[in-house]
């Protein structure tokens, strides 16, 4: 007797379950309406030729799918045949991976901002949540990119080849006085003007082992070995940039970046291809994202106000980050802006615990040390070059006598002065100062911990319930673009949880009733001896 037969065909009904995932989808797609888009898509939408696929639908889908996990192009096209809410979406259309990739290059990628700030403004508004307070952080993601193919940016090597250029037009009698570097177009010219100068016949120059040649044709054989590789070296630095010192040959915008975790060898020292991103989360909802290509965040920080203010048309009220972003242009643009400031500094760590202390105080007339001494003011000059314009010397005295001598030496390059010269910017600790005290009241301490939640919270939704530990597509633009969806997604998904039940906050932490400001311990004294 047969058992594993094939039956009837069926017509499938759907159960009470998939009416409420229905249910959750027109919600969704009000959400669409309300933040219309469907104008965007309106405006791209072809007017001629053969009718396509439905585009509403079809980018609607793209972002559900997103949301469900499912950001790659196979993925979407099986689930356009085989998942019945996304078959309820495209109203039983099957669109092939192809035309999924046609639709985000055409409809999504160029209007990425316009798209995911209209769609969470809508969020934001149907779940009547506070966005006065923005989180920031940063991860660096895997690139789409060979591992071992990256190219470093040849800054030596062409300053070295400048110089065996220099000499090589000394030897042909010819004059280059400026003092940078040589381009491949006047370096070309030079050897123009010497052929014609010299006479010689380029197409009869003898190649091959045991042939002689003459002087000029030797420095004009030279002369061209450095031309090709000058326009090798300026090949790679343009592709470089100025902000970066590495690219990788299958994707040039990807940078040489150390992650967290090497799937080879278990260790976190191996370079990989990387792009840095940013977001900025308040109330658990991604307000923006950046996809950029620095190795660290200290410039990412004005980019992603100067993104968030062009889209919602006002900055942030109170802004929080870690220590990572805690450099004086950005503590700058926050107080030009009136952003409160509750972003951590670079030694916040070690005047936490303790094992740095905060060496400088500085108020209005001066600057104080530990030890209540206060600074001269003293010149640069014939000591050395200012760190920054704005920066000022100060002479501290005392130091052989001095209680504190254990922690300050330390940074003495000579222990037998009586003396220290410190350099620092008046505004910046005055700055820091502002920062330190925000970060230390009961509302700082809330802030500090809702981030911590927020925006550490968040990648770990990204990363790990949503699988996202590694970019598909390739270049800049491209990139970005599967970054937006990816944080469209996690916002949606916040939202279908709020059609859960589930209530959305915009404290994840609140303060108790009691809670003291903190104090940063204060460094002992040496002891008598």
């Amino acid at each position: 007797m047969e058992y594993f037969n094939t039956k009837r065909p069926i017509f499938i009904v759907p159960s009470n379950k998939c009416c409420e995932e229905f249910d959750k989808i027109d919600k969704f797609l009000k959400i669409l309406n309300k933040s219309e888009i469907g104008s965007i898509i309106k405006k791209v939408q072809r007017k001629v030729g053969r009718k396509g696929y439905n585009p509403f639908n079809l980018v609607a889908t793209i972002i559900y799918c997103f949301s469900k996990f499912k950001g790659s192009l196979r993925e979407i096209e099986y689930l356009c045949q085989f998942d019945l809410r996304v078959i309820y979406l495209m109203e039983q259309e099957q669109p092939s991976h192809n035309v999924i990739k046609d639709c985000i290059n055409k409809y999504i990628l160029p209007y990425q901002y316009e798209i995911f700030t209209s769609i969470t403004k809508a969020i934001i508004e149907e779940l009547n949540i506070d966005i006065d307070t923005q989180y920031n952080d940063g991860t660096k993601i895997e690139a789409n990119a060979n591992k071992y193919k990256f190219v470093w940016k040849p800054t030596t090597y062409h300053k070295k080849l400048d110089t065996k250029i220099k000499e090589l037009l000394l030897k042909m009698n010819i004059e280059f006085k400026n003092k940078t570097l040589i381009k491949s177009f006047q370096f070309n010219e030079f050897i123009k003007e010497y052929v014609v100068k010299e006479n010689i016949d380029i197409n009869s120059i003898p190649i091959g082992k045991g042939k002689r040649l003459t002087k000029e044709q030797k420095n004009y054989k030279s002369a061209c070995q450095y031309l090709i590789k000058l326009l090798e070296y300026e090949e790679k630095e343009a592709i470089c940039g100025e902000n970066r010192n590495s690219y990788y040959k299958t994707d040039k915008d990807a940078t040489a970046m150390v992650l967290k975790k090497d799937y080879y060898s278990k260790t976190s020292h191996d370079f990989h291809a990387g792009y840095n991103i940013q977001v900025m989360v308040s109330s658990g909802i991604i307000t923006m994202y950046g996809v950029f290509q620095d190795r660290n965040d200290y410039h990412t920080f004005i980019p992603m106000n100067d993104l968030y203010y062009k889209y919602y048309e006002e900055y942030p009220k109170n802004e929080c980050a870690d220590s990572g972003y805690g450099m004086y242009e950005n503590y700058q643009y926050m107080k030009e802006h009136n952003i409160k400031n509750y972003v951590k500094n670079s030694t916040w760590s070690g005047e936490a615990d303790g094992k740095k202390p905060q060496l400088f105080y500085t108020f209005d007339d001066g600057v104080m040390c530990l030890n209540t001494c206060i600074g001269e003011e003293v010149s640069f000059y014939g000591i050395r070059h200012p760190r920054h314009k704005n920066s000022k010397l100060y002479k501290f005295v005392g130091c052989s006598s001095c209680n504190y001598s254990y922690i300050c030496k330390k940074n003495l390059k000579n222990k037998n002065y009586d003396y220290r010269l410190y350099e620092l910017i008046p505004e910046y600790e005055l700055l820091k100062e502002e920062a330190r005290k925000n970060l230390q009241s009961p509302k700082g301490i809330e802030i500090r911990i809702n981030r911590s939640i927020q925006v550490e919270g968040t990648f770990g939704q990204i990363k790990q319930n949503m699988q996202y530990t590694r970019i598909r597509r390739r270049g800049l633009e491209k990139v970005s673009c599967e970054i937006m969806l990816m944080c469209l997604g996690a916002n949606i998904r916040k939202y279908f949880s709020s059609l859960d039940g589930k209530k959305i906050k915009s404290n994840y932490w609140n303060i108790p009733p009691n809670l003291k400001e903190e104090k940063f311990p204060f460094p002992k004294q040496k002891r008598a001896q």
